[in-house]
């Protein structure tokens, strides 16, 4: 009985104790889907534009930064929503670069009453770059399901 208590205690003990790795995968989770909240709150533009790094690449998209975002949401009307949920997460050793991938649906509203909307869904991945305790996107790229 003494031997069961005591694998019982150690066992609570090792899950309270979490790696700087692990603890970073939980910030980058957390950064995604905060990130993902803003896209719901405020739109994909403008959360796109709070948490890209100055030199970050939107693939396929020539411009970085602020204006490939710009680029990229220019050809889209105000009422597009976007929103996603990551499935994995990884980070460095080092803790200041890491990924996360998950799927993403991009709606587009019909003007016209009545007509279903243009949606789309499809795998996303980012690769976040951790700068100051702060994650940030520096690369963000699509596979759409489907027809292209």
């Amino acid at each position: 009985m003494r031997i069961l208590a005591a694998c019982v205690g150690v066992a609570l003990l090792a899950g309270c104790w979490s790696s700087p790795k692990e603890r970073w995968k939980n910030e980058l989770v957390a950064a995604d889907k905060a990130f993902n909240a803003l896209s719901v709150k405020g739109g994909p533009k403008a959360a796109f534009l709070s948490v890209i790094a100055r030199d970050a690449k939107l693939l396929g998209n020539a411009s970085l930064g602020a204006e490939g975002v710009r680029n990229v949401f220019m050809e889209l009307p105000d009422t597009v929503s976007l929103t996603w949920e990551p499935s994995f997460a990884d980070v460095s050793d080092s803790g200041d670069l890491g990924y996360t991938w998950g799927r993403y649906t991009l709606t587009v509203p019909n003007p016209k009453p009545r007509i279903r909307p243009w949606v789309r869904t499809g795998y996303y991945v980012i690769v976040w770059r951790r700068t100051l305790g702060q994650w940030k996107v520096v690369l963000d790229g699509t596979s759409p399901e489907g027809p292209h």
